[in-house]
């Protein structure tokens, strides 16, 4: 046998042999089930949101979508994860601003960038509000604003973290206004809101306040962001009252930088019939947990990211902080 004749055979029996292996196309996703990387401590709002729409999903998707948790960092371990994983649609992230946005910013050594992730869809928000004690002299944020003119550098806030969308959110609305204030962070809103109450600062910029808005406890003078909240209706925005700060925590599901765009669409396709088919039931969920249902589709998720970017980074570079 000629040595042309043998290398022929060779060629016939390797591409038999791979025709014969099993390859998993767009058409096949997903033959297994999802790991959605839950990027904090399970058991809070983020967890049991991200659980509610993940199970709705996978009603659509044919395959369970499961939780599986990687704290730290405020995000960005979990986050990290993920752009390393292999970009095949079965390694999902519970993104926000401050894991997908800011900490590529701030953060050296990351591990990742913010265009390793991307974007599917958002699907849940949370407004940043700013509050004081129920017996504060200030009535309303244009009290607020007047007396802290007088008294620049006297009034302390705290918020949920250094960085945090809800820090962020008050230093722009600070630079508007065109006063100066002290930033007090805490590890989570509960504490910065238990600091508010028990007189150690004067403000809070947090989330979580419903319950201690309808106890009393405190009052809600405003939130950033671009229309009042169904759960709030009767606050104002800041950008109402004349400050355009417009800074929510949006929640969104990621995937690997590389992952096929027929997965993607797959992937879209499922949120987006889980929401016109069960928003309503989500919606009552989310609500227990000071979180609304908030829908963006894939290309304005994405723009929206983008667009935070441009402003966190404008609002960083006034704050003296050195990004990338």
């Amino acid at each position: 046998m000629t040595m042309r004749k043998i290398l022929a055979i060779v060629g016939v029996l390797a591409v038999a042999t791979l025709l014969s292996v099993p390859t998993t196309f767009a058409g096949d996703y997903p033959d297994r089930s999802i790991t959605l990387i839950v990027p904090y401590s399970p058991g809070g709002g983020s967890d049991l949101t991200s659980k509610v729409v993940a199970e709705n999903v996978s009603k659509y998707l044919g395959k369970p979508v499961v939780s599986v948790y990687k704290p730290g960092s405020g995000g960005a371990i979990g986050a990290a994860y993920v752009a390393k994983s292999k970009p095949d649609g079965y390694t999902m992230l519970v993104g926000s601003q401050t894991p997908l946005v800011v900490s590529p910013l701030v953060k050296k050594q990351l591990g990742y960038t913010q265009e390793d992730l991307i974007p599917i869809v958002g699907y849940s928000k949370i407004p940043i509000s700013i509050n004081v004690r129920a017996d504060s002299k200030w009535k309303s944020i244009q009290d607020f604003v007047a007396d802290a003119k007088k008294n620049p550098g006297k009034y302390k806030y705290s918020s949920y973290g250094t960085f945090g969308a809800s820090h962020l959110a008050m230093e722009l609305f600070a630079q508007i206004a065109g006063i100066k204030l002290i930033h007090v962070p805490f590890a989570g809103s509960a504490k910065a809101n238990a600091a508010l109450l028990g007189g150690h600062v004067d403000l809070s910029s947090t989330t979580g306040t419903g319950g201690l808005y309808e106890a009393g406890k405190l009052r809600t003078l405003v939130i950033a962001d671009e229309k009042r909240s169904p759960l709030l209706p009767e606050v104002p925005t800041l950008k109402e009252l004349g400050y355009p700060v417009v800074l929510d925590i949006q929640y969104a599901y990621c995937v690997p930088k590389g992952t096929p765009d027929s997965v993607i669409k797959k992937l879209v396709a499922a949120h987006e019939q889980a929401f016109e088919e069960n928003g309503k039931a989500m919606a009552e969920t989310f609500a227990k947990v000071e979180q609304i249902p908030s829908y963006v589709p894939h290309e304005q998720i994405i723009a929206k990211y983008n667009q935070d970017k441009i402003k966190i980074k404008a609002l960083l570079k006034t704050m003296g902080v050195k990004t990338e």
